[in-house]
C-alpha cells in the first residue's frame, strides 16, 4: 500500500520555515498582550489596531495612551526600515531570519530589564521606552517576514488569512487551508498565554518566555542552515 502523503503547511520551497514564523505569530501574541494590558492599551506589534488605539487616543478617551501609541507607531516604521536595510544586505530567507533573531532577542530583553526595574505605569517614561523599543523589535520582525513570503505567514495580522478562510474555501487547497487555521490559532494562543502570564505573575515572565521562543527560533534556523537548509534562497 502506498504511503498517505503528509499534509504541508507551505509549498515544499518554504521548508520548514512555516514553522519558524507561525513561532513568531505566537511571539506576537504575547507581546501584544503585555503591550495592551500593561503599556497604556497600546498594541506594539498590530499596527492596524494601533492606529485605531491612536485613534481614540487622539479623541480623548482616557483609557489610552497618545504618546505610548504614537511612539510605537514611529518605532514600528523605524524597525521596519532597519529590518529593510538588512533584507537589502541578505539575500537568503535562512540568513536573515539568523540575522534578525539576535537582534530582536537584544531589543525584548533590554525590555524585560526595564519592566522588572521599573513596574509598567501608563505614561511614565519606562513605560513608554519600552513600547517603543518594542514596537521596533516587531518592526523589524515584520519586516524580515515579509521578504521570506510565505503566503498567509506575515507574523503579526491574522485578517487575510481569516478572509481566504471564508471566501476561498471552495478554491483553496488542504495545505493552505491548514496553513491559514495555524496562523490564527498561533495568535490566539499567543494572545491567550500572554494575557493569563500578565495578569497572574505579571509582564516580565511573559517578556521572558518571548525570549525563550525567539531562542528556539534562531537556534533552529542556525541548526537547520549548518546541515541544510530544506528551503529555497
Amino acid at each position: 500500500m502506498a504511503a498517505r502523503p503528509r499534509l504541508r503547511i507551505a509549498e515544499p520551497r518554504h521548508g520548514s520555515l512555516p514553522v519558524l514564523l507561525l513561532v513568531l505569530t505566537l511571539v506576537t501574541g504575547v507581546i501584544d498582550a503585555i503591550s495592551l494590558l500593561t503599556l497604556g492599551r497600546v498594541f506594539v506589534a498590530s499596527m492596524t489596531g494601533n492606529v485605531i488605539v491612536t485613534g481614540f487616543a487622539l479623541a480623548g478617551v482616557p483609557e489610552f495612551s497618545l504618546v505610548t501609541s504614537l511612539g510605537a507607531l514611529v518605532a514600528f516604521l523605524c524597525g521596519a526600515a532597519a529590518g529593510g536595510l538588512l533584507v537589502d544586505r541578505i539575500t537568503d530567507r535562512g540568513l536573515l531570519l539568523r540575522a534578525v533573531i539576535p537582534i530582536e532577542w537584544l531589543l525584548l530583553a533590554a525590555c524585560l530589564v526595564m519592566v522588572v526595574v521599573w513596574p509598567p505605569a501608563v505614561d511614565s517614561a519606562p513605560t513608554v521606552t519600552v513600547a517603543v523599543v518594542a514596537a521596533a523589535a516587531m518592526g523589524m520582525q515584520n519586516a524580515v517576514a515579509r521578504r521570506i513570503a510565505v503566503p498567509d505567514l506575515n507574523t503579526s495580522v491574522v485578517s487575510m488569512s481569516m478572509i481566504g478562510l471564508a471566501a476561498d474555501h471552495r478554491h483553496s487547497s488542504p495545505q493552505t487551508a491548514v496553513r491559514r487555521v495555524l496562523a490564527v490559532l498561533s495568535l490566539l494562543t499567543g494572545a491567550i498565554v500572554g494575557a493569563v502570564l500578565v495578569r497572574t505573575v505579571g509582564s516580565a515572565p511573559a517578556f521572558g518566555l518571548i525570549l525563550v521562543l525567539l531562542t528556539g527560533v534562531g537556534g533552529a534556523a542556525h541548526l537547520m542552515l549548518r546541515r541544510g537548509a530544506d528551503w529555497e534562497g
